[in-house]
């Protein structure tokens, strides 16, 4: 029993500092967020790392943001604007080389970077390259991606085992999937050959191994190797016994032709009508054989000219804008009030940037000229200010100015918004898809970092500072934006109804900004 005591009492003395050990060490940091049982964010000097509970660095602090843990124990963090994850250990698993980093599923993420999309496993290996403008999740195996305007499939390899070269793919049905390419259609199989080139101008889905086809205005058949299929056999016959709209007319036979072959005298034939469609009963040598001799072409081909224009519609967003940009008042204009007076610009020299990197098109019309068109895309502002103050946050967490007393060369605030749009889209013809365009819509924005930068030059020694912060500026806006254009001409302009910064921690002042569109994917 004393043996006993003994040991519990050890044991007790022993946990104890497990529960109430020192953490002294968490004083000198500027602040700490305690995100997990044992681990902590940290703050020192502005950036911030990650310790766990006896003071061991995990991640330095050196960074803009760090996440929580995530489910497999990994922390995402940002720096000077990039992402990368590292594990519970501290290693780098994946790069900070990012703009944006999706969550894991099954071992893999879609990533950005440079405006493009690609994926990396869970070591951190880019397995499909950043080189396309959209990949959709994996299934079965294989994942549709979109580069230059052109669809395309990968394989968990990264291989593009199916060329990115068609305007559209469709979902693949008995291991071949209908495909357009240069207006074109065709079919392929699940290793991408063309089974059947993309010659058509339309292609309906195979049934029972055969297919209606246009080819130069004409409806013909095909079957599953591509051939043209002329008569149809006496089993695929429908019954036409209880139609009301059957019209049988009797065709002269062979015995009353006398011009006939001797062939030809042993043949009857009637001729069926069921809505347009002229069906050729032959009764020849005791068989009965029949073929399908017409259709009602006018109605199927608008018909299918139409579906083929909607799946055509393509809008304005997709390419980059740059354009110039300021802000107005709420009396809509420029004047600021004398406290904000260091806010104003040098509008010459503020330079908006925009990168549109992913556009998704919805079709409103038959003709395919009438539509939709939304996306994703980044949009950087940069606000050149025309006097020697720099905007700051004081200990209130207000607006304030700070003076540059040496030699000034620059002074700007730099913001980053992801941007989605949902525009309505006229396009004056739809034959020409250059030809003139109006667009007008919402453009919604998230902020995703901004900072201020200086340049000083004193005894001829050039010195850059850029500090990180939120200038009291609202996370999200919303505003209006219209595209115009001609060709290559394009024109855009945005304002935005939300104020630039948050209610009561700067003035009321709404950006604005107009310049060019450049859409690479229409040269």
């Amino acid at each position: 029993m004393k043996y006993l005591s003994i040991l519990l009492f050890i044991s007790f003395f022993s946990a104890l500092p497990i529960h109430a050990q020192d953490k002294t060490f968490l004083n000198t940091y500027d602040k700490v967020w305690e995100i997990e049982d044992g681990y902590y964010r940290v703050m020192e000097k502005g950036k911030i790392g990650l310790i766990n509970q006896h003071g061991d660095v995990i991640i330095p602090c050196e960074n803009d943001q760090v996440w929580n843990l995530s489910n497999n124990g990994n922390i995402k963090v940002l720096k000077d604007g990039k992402l990368g994850i590292y594990n519970i250990d501290g290693d780098v698993i994946i790069p900070l080389i990012y703009d944006m980093i999706w969550d894991f599923e099954e071992g893999k993420a879609r990533v950005l970077r440079n405006g493009k999309v690609g994926y990396v496993n869970s070591n951190g290996n880019e397995f499909i390259a950043c080189k396309y403008d959209q990949v959709w999740d994996f299934e079965e195996g294989k994942a549709k991606v979109l580069r230059d305007g052109k669809t395309g499939y990968v394989n968990l390899s990264g291989y593009e085992f199916i060329t990115a070269q068609y305007q559209k793919i469709w979902p693949f049905r008995d291991g071949k999937a209908k495909v357009l390419k240069n207006g074109k259609m065709g079919f392929i199989n699940s290793q991408g050959v063309e089974i059947i080139d993309c010659a058509y101008q339309h292609i309906d889905d195979f049934e029972e191994g055969v297919a209606r086809v246009i080819l130069d205005g004409k409806i013909s058949y095909i079957d599953l190797n591509g051939k043209p299929i002329d008569r149809i056999n006496t089993h695929e016959m429908p019954d036409l016994s209880d139609s009301l709209a059957v019209k049988a007319d009797k065709v002269p036979t062979a015995d009353e032709t006398a011009s006939s072959t001797d062939d030809e005298k042993k043949t009857d034939a009637t001729v069926i009508r069921v809505f347009g469609t002229r069906i050729e009963v032959i009764d020849k040598d005791n068989a009965k054989e029949f073929s399908f001799d017409s259709f009602n072409h006018d109605r199927l081909e608008r018909k299918n000219k139409y579906s083929s224009s909607n799946k055509n519609f393509k809008g304005h967003y997709w390419g980059v804008d740059i354009g110039l940009n300021n802000y107005i008042n709420a009396n809509g204009d420029f004047t600021l009030p004398d406290e904000y007076r260091y806010l104003s610009l040098n509008t010459g020299k503020s330079v908006e940037f925009s990168i549109n990197a992913i556009q998704q098109n919805i079709s409103l019309s038959r003709r395919g000229n009438v539509g939709l068109v939304t996306g994703l895309g980044l949009n950087y502002n940069n606000y050149r200010f025309d006097n020697p103050n720099i905007p700051v946050m004081d200990e209130n967490g207000n607006l304030s100015s700070q003076p540059i007393s040496i030699g000034l060369e620059k002074n700007k605030l730099t913001t980053m918004y992801l941007t989605v749009p949902v525009l309505f889209e006229l396009q004056f013809s739809q034959r020409n898809r250059n030809a003139f365009y109006v667009s007008a819509g919402v453009l919604g924005g998230y902020r995703l970092k901004s900072f201020t930068k200086i340049v000083t030059k004193q005894d001829g020694d050039r010195d850059k500072e850029k500090n990180r912060s939120s200038f009291g500026l609202n996370d999200f806006r919303y505003g209006a934006q219209v595209r115009f254009g001609y060709k290559a001409l394009n024109f855009y302009g945005t304002y935005y109804l939300s104020s630039l910064f948050q209610d009561g921690r700067g003035p009321e002042l709404y950006p604005i900004s107009f310049g060019i569109a450049l859409y690479p994917a229409r040269w």
